[in-house]
């Protein structure tokens, strides 16, 4: 894994991140393809970035205003054997927002954008945290597999010096037994090594979403110099995507108090008709134009206007402003909460961090090389009949004890870095 300064890009980066992955080879070479993989492959990721346009949908849905409303109206009594009464009329009215409510509404609607796209980022993260420690323990017992492998190597070579010297007559036929007693126990501990990378390979798989005829690359573990824990805590408060969610969460919810107020305030319904009334007068006749006698008939225009406004009161939305200062007073809680504890957070982990570098030096100049050079000095004595194999044995198991503790600890030392990165905003390629 290579290390980074720059621990988080903005989530407006998303869309070329994912370009990035999907023109990468298909095949990963390094750590931070795999993450750019791992992210372009995740289906829960893919579930978030709808999300992502779910609210985009909503804030655009939030702009339209209220539609008019057409009323059309008729009546007569021609079914019912009733002749002459006949009205027929249609009728526009349209609802006027009042008190800014769209403009409210469009601004808590475009708050969700944010908070889905932080969400968006934070998994990323979190996945990339993932991917990364789950390629330091693949690494870790790669190096492992490979350490017991080179340890049987040695010692059937010695084996078979050993019984050479057998059938001399220079040694005793135990010194034989106790080098294949040794390889049979290392080569057990081998199967336990290539049990646990196989298990790592497929946890990894799994999170990259890599097929398992595609091979995991070997990479650089090798992390570079952190920023100073100041700089860290500063970084953390800048780009960790759960806080800037917190941030929106908080924003927004202060400006659902301003919708809610708005929304208890009423809104003006305008209206306007037109209708047309015919009407026949029985047993009423009168001469027409011509001078013919025909039925008294009437016909009227009516043209009507109007304005609705519902009576409410001031504890019409009560309840609902109430219920919105407690969730802008909740979301200003948790914003208070994660602010106080990621400096914490970042402490904590960059401490363990420390702790695994300081171990790794310790193991590698304090421990590992002395032990290797004891280890030579007690084979020379050995051939020189000074030492029992015995001697010779047991040193090398303290040694390969203290391999695989070094080994461990730089893993520890990848999983502690990555686990910086996350607290500090993620590391993402």
């Amino acid at each position: 894994m290579h290390g980074r300064t720059i621990l988080f890009p903005c989530a407006l980066l998303f869309p070329a991140l994912l370009l990035g992955a999907q023109q990468s080879a298909s095949t990963p070479s390094t750590v931070d393809e795999l993450v750019r993989t791992g992210i372009a492959n995740n289906k829960d990721l893919a579930a978030v970035r709808e999300r992502v346009a779910e609210a985009k949908g909503l804030a655009r849905q939030a702009r339209v205003l209220p539609s008019p409303v057409l009323d059309l109206s008729g009546s007569t009594g021609k079914p019912l054997g009733t002749i002459g009464e006949e009205q027929y009329g249609g009728g526009l009215s349209e609802t006027v927002e009042t008190f800014g409510k769209r403009s409210k509404r469009i601004r808590v609607a475009e708050y969700s954008i944010g908070i889905a796209e932080a969400d968006l980022q934070q998994r990323s993260a979190e996945l990339a945290y993932q991917i990364r420690s789950g390629y330091a323990e693949v690494s870790a017992d790669r190096n492992k597999v490979k350490l017991l492998t080179d340890l049987i190597g040695v010692n059937q070579d010695s084996l078979r010096l050993t019984e050479a010297r057998v059938k001399e007559g220079d040694i005793a036929p135990l010194e034989a037994n106790l080098l294949k007693v040794e390889i049979a126990r290392t080569e057990v501990s081998l199967k336990s090594a290539q049990g646990r990378l196989t298990t790592a390979e497929l946890d990894l798989r799994r999170l990259v979403g890599l097929d398992e005829s595609a091979p995991i690359p070997v990479s650089d573990l090798t992390p570079a110099p952190l920023p100073s824990l100041e700089a860290l805590r500063q970084q953390a408060l800048e780009n960790r995507a759960d806080l800037r969610s917190a941030r929106l969460e908080e924003e927004q919810e202060s400006a659902g108090i301003a919708l809610a107020k708005a929304e208890a305030k009423p809104d003006v319904t305008l209206s306007a008709g037109y209708s047309k009334e015919n009407v026949l007068f029985d047993d009423l006749f009168g001469f027409n134009s011509t001078g013919a006698l025909s039925p008294i008939r009437t016909q009227e225009n009516i043209l009507t206007f109007g304005i609705s406004v519902p009576l409410r009161t001031s504890r019409s939305g009560l309840g609902n402003v109430q219920a919105a200062t407690a969730k802008a007073s909740g979301a200003r809680l948790r914003r208070e909460y994660l602010e106080r504890n990621i400096s914490l957070e970042i402490e904590g982990a960059y401490q363990r961090w420390r702790t695994a570098t300081d171990s790794v030096e310790t193991l590698k100049s304090g421990v590992i090389d002395p032990s290797t050079t004891n280890l030579s000095v007690i084979r020379e004595a050995y051939k020189l009949g000074q030492l029992r194999l015995l001697d010779v044995l047991n040193e090398q198991r303290r040694l390969v004890d203290t391999q695989m503790e070094y080994i461990d600890a730089e893993s520890d030392v990848a999983r502690t870095w990555a686990e910086v990165e996350r607290a500090a905003g993620g590391n993402l390629p």
